[in-house]
This record gives structure tokens, sequence and C-alpha cells, in this order.
């Protein structure tokens, strides 16, 4: 039996389809009776309207979009985005607002957003200048950004990522290590990583200060801090592979800064395959304090970003911003990080540690 339409209630309430639309969306320009008799109508057939037509009658759709840069595939490969969704869910839940996850389309994020029925967007670590963000802002739909550098008369919530970084160094420099691999996050295997824009630049810059190099070098001027930076793509997978290239260092690096929790995990699990005793053989710090840290062997030392607060304030922001139209005045927020010590690193063999904890590391239980 084929679904029953507007066109069916109408003639069995002998009205027009706008009286029925009325009914359903704006019972106010109607008579009561009028309006009972289309409703009883539309129960005896059956009919609902659809949900699609209901918003775009009512010019909203009570849902926001979160555009994330990575495939469908990928995207929940890592536990960060569950954590930054269930902040974004404890806003809207209690608004009675749905979350919409909204990947690349074909590797656009214009066509991504194109297909979106939301009334807003949170754009995730996209750089101010993504060729894709002219024409996502264009669009008129309203917009706050996550972990973006800048974003012009727009809402960015962000962390301090190159503080962060920072003390991450500065930890294991003052554990003794001088040979430490630096994996920043590639958004694809085949993706050459920015190390002058976004979020992975922002990281390196913060760990060359803590190690004392230049802005722009991978060495300290006297030669003892010797950096190998290398990039692998947010999944666990992407950190095994990762792996690889900093075992085939002759020597091998003491230590691994890795700019994503998932990414740090997936080098402990190779490491630990290869047969390396973790962190005598070898130290690895994560970012992001995501809730896995504190269940790996051992435990990730890791720089803590508020994932879950940062959820809520983007979404929290995105709705005023919808609610208030043009009265909405934007604001940038960048909340802060701190190291957390577990038990992933430690002094490498033979050395010394002057300093057991540099730039409010806080030991993790």
């Amino acid at each position: 039996m084929p679904r029953p339409r507007i066109d069916d209630v109408a003639r069995r309430a002998g009205v027009s389809k706008t009286a029925v639309s009325f009914a359903f969306n704006q019972p106010e320009n109607l008579n009561a009776a009028t309006r009972d008799r289309i409703l009883a109508a539309a129960s005896e057939l059956g009919y609902r309207p659809s949900p699609i037509a209901r918003r775009l009658a009512n010019r909203r759709t009570d849902q926001i979009g979160l555009v994330v840069p990575q495939s469908t595939h990928d995207i929940f490969a890592n536990p960060f985005l569950p954590e930054l969704v269930r902040g974004i869910g404890d806003v809207c839940d209690a608004e009675g607002i749905a979350v919409v996850i909204v990947p690349p389309v074909g590797g656009s994020i214009a066509r991504a957003v194109e297909g979106a029925l939301v009334d807003g967007l949170i754009l995730l670590g996209l750089a101010a200048d993504h060729p894709d963000l002219g024409e996502v802002r264009r669009s008129g739909v309203r917009l706050v950004g996550l972990d973006i550098e800048g974003f012009e008369d727009l809402d960015v919530i962000a962390v301090d990522d190159e503080d962060g970084s920072r003390q991450a160094a500065e930890h294991l420099l003052a554990l003794g290590h001088r040979h430490v691999a630096v994996v920043l996050m590639a958004e694809h295997p085949d993706t050459a990583v920015d190390e002058l824009h976004g979020i992975s630049a922002r990281r390196l810059a913060g760990t060359r200060r803590g190690f004392g190099c230049p802005p722009d070098a991978d060495t300290s001027a006297d030669g003892s801090i010797r950096l190998e930076v290398l990039a692998a793509p947010v999944t666990e997978e992407g950190g095994r592979a990762v792996f690889e290239e900093v075992a085939g260092y002759d020597p091998m690096p003491t230590a691994v800064i890795a700019m994503s929790d998932v990414t740090a995990i997936g080098i402990m699990s190779a490491a630990r395959d290869a047969g390396l005793e973790l962190p005598d053989d070898l130290s690895i710090v994560g970012y992001d304090d995501v809730p896995a840290a504190a269940w790996t062997t051992p435990r990730l030392s890791t720089v803590h970003q508020p994932i879950r607060e940062k959820g809520r304030r983007a979404a929290q922001r995105l709705i005023g911003a919808i609610r208030s139209g043009s009265d909405h005045r934007p604001v940038v927020e960048l909340l802060p990080t701190r190291l957390v010590v577990r038990g992933s690193s430690a002094a490498p063999k033979g050395a010394f540690a002057s300093v057991t904890a540099v730039g409010g590391g806080v030991a993790g239980g």
C-alpha cells in the first residue's frame, strides 16, 4: 500500500494542500474546526508529514553538523572524536537538537556541506586557508571553528597547542632524552604535512621550543638535540606504520612525541610487538588524553586537553549564534593544556634526569 501523501489528506478533508501544511507547521493560521478536520483526516489515512519538508517549511532543521577532515573510515578509529561528540551532545540533547557528522564527499568539504541539512556547522581542524573554506562561508550557514588558527569574524574554540607540546618536550628533555621522533598528524598517508600552518605546525613549534631548538630547525644550536620529524594518519594503524620509520633510524630515537594519542597507542603496540620494553627502550608521549590513554600498558603519558568541554563550548556558541542572528558577536576562546605523566615515559638507559617534572606536569594515576 503506497504511503499517504499531502494530496490525499487535502482531498479527504476538503481543503487545499496549503491548509494541510498549515495544520502541521503553522496551526495558528487556521481556525480550530478546520485544523481538527485536517488532523482527523491525516490520522485516518496514517499520514505523517515528511521531516525534511517540515524543516524546510519552518526554515530550520533543529540539527547542527560537525565537519571533520577525515574519511568515514577513519572518523571513529580515533577516540578523540567520540569524546568531542559527547561534549557537543551534552548541549544539544538538552536543547532538543540533533548532531550530524559531516565527513568529506569525494575529498571535498564543500560538497559535503552542500548536502548537509543543518542550521549551523562546527568545523574541526580546518586551516584558515583551506581551499573549501571560502565556499563554506558563502553558504550562509552559521559556523564555529574548532582548533583553527585564525577565523575572521567567526567563533573559534581552541586549545593552546604550542604550550602543550612544549610541556611534553621539556618533560622528555628533563628525563635526559636528546634524540626524539616527533610524529605530526597527516589526514592521509600521502598527505604532506604543513609545518607552517595548522595544528601540526603549532605543536611542532612548541616541541622545538621545549627542546631549545630554533623555530625553523630540528637540532639545537649546540647540536646536542636532534629531532626526527615524521607524520602519520591519526589512527592506530598509522601509529603502527610510522613505528617502522622510527625504528629505521641508526641509532633509533630514545623517545617519541606523537601529536595524537591514538597514533601514540599504535606506536606502543608496534614497539612491544618488536620486542621493545616500554619505557626502558623507548619513551612515548601522546597528545589529547583520551580515556584510552589511562588503559594502555604502560599507561600513556600525554598532554591533556579538555576535549569534552571544547565540544560543549562549541555547541553553545553555535546554538547561540543561530538564535541571536545578526546580534551575535563572535569570540575566540583558547583553553589550557597540561601534561599528565604516566608510565610510558622515563629516563633513557644510562641517562641521568636532573629534573623530574617541567612545565606544570601532573603525575597521572
